[in-house]
């Protein structure tokens, strides 16, 4: 085996572009580096380069190690990395330790949920990210995990999660794997971050093989050497075990003869040279700790050896002579995992089952976490302990918590077959297995397990399944079936249950719109006092916003099913649930219930500051903007989609990320136009299109043809707008929807009056008045008064009266100041200069309130052409703070530390500080201290305005 003083050979590329990630993670700018090779080749010194490397620069250093066994226990990678941080200290300090960011890595693995959605793992997997951040806060650090295609799948997306992350951070993530081909565990190296550096180590060359064989002393002949190449491939541990086998023999080295030998020592070799000639209870010393896996304990592995304390004593020392175990530390360590793997292959299978079984049976005795012995009980024989279920079934709970559907899947498929008529056993595995996207095998399972225990939730997880298997009609049929079979009244619990899950399925399929609407409308009278009825209101309140149905009443049905936050606590933990919540806070907004809204948003992003992940902030955001659009705070509306977007922004693109990616960019334009800035429109529009093109069709991407249209109009292209509008008329009708929030009959009129199509323009604006009063808010029936205004040029006037009557009784402040300029011009045109400048006087301080520059612009404009100045207004000009800094600086002159802004706003501290320089340099300030003055200076401003 390796010699201590043997050189690092042809590795210096591989070990510049480690000190290259170093470096730039001590400049503040995280690197993932993956080392990738096969078993044997050089990752382990490398790494162990690495340490080295990270700590003469200064590095917190913390490593861990993948394992086959560990790999189906719940955060081992984690753990070991956290553990072996607090285990190098004791008293005091392993006590300051544990009451920081190690203590709180803990702390979020042991209160991870039992069985949590993907929203408690995102939750988990954004608590440890922190205690990475607070782990870097002081000195750079580094991450190293060696062997991790064998590490546990909850670590691994953690891995993934952080290295998505790690741009902003002082940290150095530093990975060694074999090759995907060669993964016996769940790596994907495709999963980590786009800045991902793989580094390859190549086999080592024949003179560096002469090299390393010459550093023990030896000289070998050359003909020995091109041998020793030839049969390892170059591989620096085979060429090892090699040497020491011919040592072994007496062959040697510098003799040309044993050139011939070399290619006779067989694939055992590993093991014939380490063990084949150690004494008997060495070999089932080394056997007991293979099976025992990484970190075993040595009387464990003496006893599973059935060893005596001397015995067990002269085994140990006798390993670690023969260099099969690492000397020092307190636990018994293979010296590198291809000796482990031979040292299992030469037990065969029936012997490494027994050896489980007694490892079961020894670790229960123990009182070991049940996970630890699950992972040998799923290897051993059937009936090894008598309650082998109930212990699989509490390993799968902890590894379902972590979000390893996998394992946990495989643990109770097992338990299924230790007790086979155990229904609530089979429910497990079927929702377990629902997780893991095999359908038909959970649907089986599901059906079974509800015919032992009739219970409504087990019938709805099963046609969630058959929605997945024979597609989302069969699963309706099967539903309605079950409803109808099912005893008890209509308001039965078990029954509401399945009827909100047929409620939702129903809810994709365009062509059931109409049998929806009729089934849903049936539940109008419910209270909302359990979660089942509040997701029948919500999915009422968002078919009466589609289908324009009176706004009092989707207003009043969306309370109910938010029942005063309670909506948001259902959904707590629930990705799918908080897109309930979300679209019942858009119809509640469309329907101007805005107090409720507020109320409804400030709860809900109270309780994700706390304890929720990006994704559910995003969410929270994009109700947000959307009540900051509604009340005209473009610039509020400006900093909650740059927010969203800034949070989710290394998400996976799932649905629900596209669409919080598609109402943010949505907005993101709406607030651009408004400062004139149309490159900047368009540039956000043409990034959503790059990052999505692919992307599924929902209605937020619908929505995107809006912004579009509006931009072509501005840009004098009312052909491409027309044809945006019309896009977006025929995807919405063509799912049967058309709410006046988001008309796409305003572009459409507009690029018809451009085009000389005065009579068309007129027939869409009078469609739009129809359907806003059918709607009934005074925001939309002012709005679209407004646009008939500009189709109908006889009424105008009139009827941009009308629309400013309306408008002033709406929370709509950018549409009441629209239709005062709208007026204020037209009297202008009509001679009336001194009815027009109040107006227009009116809605230029409206228009600099909401922060629309290019609404006060054109105001500005029509005042000055009556010979008059507008009074004095602060409006932002595009050299101050953008809608983000302006937030940043708030949080920051409210005496916010920048990590209490980064956790508020689900972005690193970096950016925090990055925000804060660029802040400092637009005000002219040097600090913070600074800062406060000018917030002060700038309340004055706008109070004295």
């Amino acid at each position: 085996m390796r010699h201590r003083d043997e050189p690092t050979l042809e590795r210096e590329r591989e070990l510049g572009r480690i000190e290259a990630a170093l470096d730039s993670a001590t400049a503040g700018e995280g690197r993932v580096v993956v080392i990738e090779g096969r078993a044997g080749i050089g990752k382990t010194r490398l790494l162990q380069e690495t340490h080295a490397l990270a700590k003469g620069r200064g590095f917190d250093r913390l490593r861990a190690c993948g394992d086959t066994l560990e790999g189906a226990m719940a955060w081992g990678v984690v753990r070991q990395l956290v553990e072996h941080s607090i285990s190098r200290h004791s008293g005091e300090n392993r006590g300051k330790i544990l009451a920081g960011p190690s203590g709180a890595a803990l702390r979020a693995l042991d209160a991870a949920a039992a069985d949590p959605s993907e929203a408690e793992l995102a939750r988990t997997l954004h608590a440890l990210w922190w205690v990475a951040v607070d782990l870097s806060s002081v000195r750079p650090l580094l991450i190293a995990v060696d062997d991790a295609h064998w590490a546990d799948p909850s670590s691994l997306r953690f891995l993934v999660y952080l290295s998505r992350r790690i741009a902003d951070l002082p940290i150095a993530l530093v990975v060694a794997t074999r090759p995907p081909a060669e993964n016996a565990g769940p790596l994907v190296l495709s999963s980590f971050s786009r800045q991902v550096e793989r580094v390859l180590p190549k086999a080592l060359s024949p003179e560096a093989l002469a090299e390393l064989v010459a550093a023990r002393g030896v000289v070998p002949d050359w003909a020995v050497v091109t041998s020793l190449h030839a049969a390892s491939g170059g591989n620096p541990f085979l060429v090892r075990v090699l040497v020491d086998e011919l040592d072994a023999l007496g062959l040697p080295l510098g003799a040309v003869a044993t050139a011939g030998e070399v290619g006779k020592l067989g694939p055992s070799t590993v093991f014939r040279t380490m063990l084949g000639r150690l004494p008997d209870d060495a070999v089932a010393l080394a056997g007991a700790v293979a099976i025992l896996g990484p970190g075993g304990d040595p009387w464990q592995a003496g006893a599973l050896a059935k060893l005596d304390a001397a015995g067990l004593s002269a085994a140990v020392e006798a390993l670690i002579s023969a260099t099969v175990f690492t000397a020092g530390g307190d636990h018994l360590v293979f010296v590198h995992p291809v000796v482990r793997e031979a040292v299992l292959a030469e037990l065969g299978p029936i012997a490494r089952a027994a050896l489980h079984a007694d490892a079961a049976k020894a670790l229960c005795a123990a009182r070991a976490p049940a996970d630890r012995v699950a992972v040998h009980l799923v290897r051993a024989p059937r009936g090894t302990l008598p309650d082998s279920a109930g212990i699989l079934r509490e390993a799968a709970a902890t590894l379902l918590s972590a979000g390893d559907a996998g394992t946990a899947a495989a643990h109770l498929r097992r338990a299924v077959d230790e007790s086979p008529d155990d229904a609530a056993l089979r429910a497990e595995l079927g929702n377990a297995l629902l997780r893991t996207g095999e359908a038909a095998e959970a649907r089986r399972h599901l059906l079974v397990a509800a015919d032992g225990v009739p219970d409504a939730e087990l019938v709805a997880a099963a046609a969630s399944a058959t929605t997945v298997v024979d597609g989302p009609e069969a699963a309706v049929a099967e539903l309605r079936e079950a409803i109808a079979a099912r005893p008890g009244g209509p308001r039965d619990p078990g029954r509401m249950h399945l009827e909100a899950r047929l409620a939702v399925i129903r809810s994709f399929l365009p062509h059931h719109r109409r049998t929806a609407s009729d089934h849903l409308s049936a539940y109008a009278s419910l209270s909302g006092g359990t979660p089942d009825e509040r997701t029948l209101l919500g999915l009422l309140a968002q078919m009466g916003r589609y289908e324009v149905r009176p706004a009092d009443e989707v207003a009043e049905t969306a309370c109910r099913a938010l029942a005063n936050g309670a909506y948001f606590e259902d959904a707590t933990g629930s990705i799918d649930t908080m897109v309930g919540w979300v679209v019942a806070m858009l119809a509640l907004i469309s329907a101007d219930g805005i107090d409720e809204a507020g109320w409804e948003i400030e709860r809900a992003r109270q309780r994700v500051r706390e304890h929720g992940s990006p994704v559910e902030f995003a969410m929270v955001a994009n109700a947000a903007l959307f009540l900051d659009w509604r009340l005209g705070n473009l610039t509020l509306m400006e900093a909650e989609a740059e927010g969203a977007l800034a949070a989710i922004g290394a998400e996976e693109p799932s649905p629900q990320v596209i669409a919080l990616r598609a109402t943010a960019t949505h907005f993101l334009a709406y607030a651009a136009m408004e400062r004139g800035d149309l490159e900047a429109a368009a540039e956000v529009l043409a990034r959503f299109d790059g990052d999505h093109a692919d992307g599924p069709r929902m209605m937020p991407t619908m929505w995107l043809h809006e912004p579009r249209a509006l931009i072509a109009l501005a840009v004098g292209n009312p052909v491409l707008a027309r044809t945006q509008a019309f896009l977006q008329r025929d995807e919405m009708r063509a799912v049967g929807v058309d709410p006046p929030t988001i008309p796409w009959r305003v572009p459409a009129v507009r690029a018809a009056l451009l085009l000389g199509e005065s009579d068309h323009a007129l027939e869409l604006a009078e469609e739009q008045v129809i359907i806003a009063r059918k709607w009934g808010t005074t925001t939309e029936i002012g709005a679209a008064l407004r646009l008939l205004a500009h189709a109908d040029g006889d009424r105008r006037l009139n009827l941009l009266a009308e629309s400013v009557g309306i408008l002033e009784r709406s929370p709509a402040r950018l549409h009441l100041a629209r239709s005062l300029i709208d007026l204020g011009e037209a009297l202008r045109a009509a001679r009336r200069g001194t009815d027009a400048r109040a107006l227009l006087n009116r809605g230029i301080e409206l228009a600099a309130e909401c922060g629309s520059a290019v609404l006060r612009t054109r105001a500005v404009k029509a005042l000055e052409a009556l010979g008059d100045r507008p009074r004095r207004t602060v409006l932002a000009d595009p050299s101050s703070l953008t809608a983000s800094e302006r937030r940043v600086a708030d949080l920051a002159a409210s005496g916010r530390a920048n990590r209490e802004i980064a956790r508020e706003l689900f972005v690193t501290p970096k950016a925090v500080e990055n925000h804060l320089r660029r802040i400092y340099t637009k005000l002219g300030i040097a600090g913070r201290r600074g800062l406060a003055r000018a917030e002060f200076r700038m309340r004055e401003r706008r109070r004295r305005t």
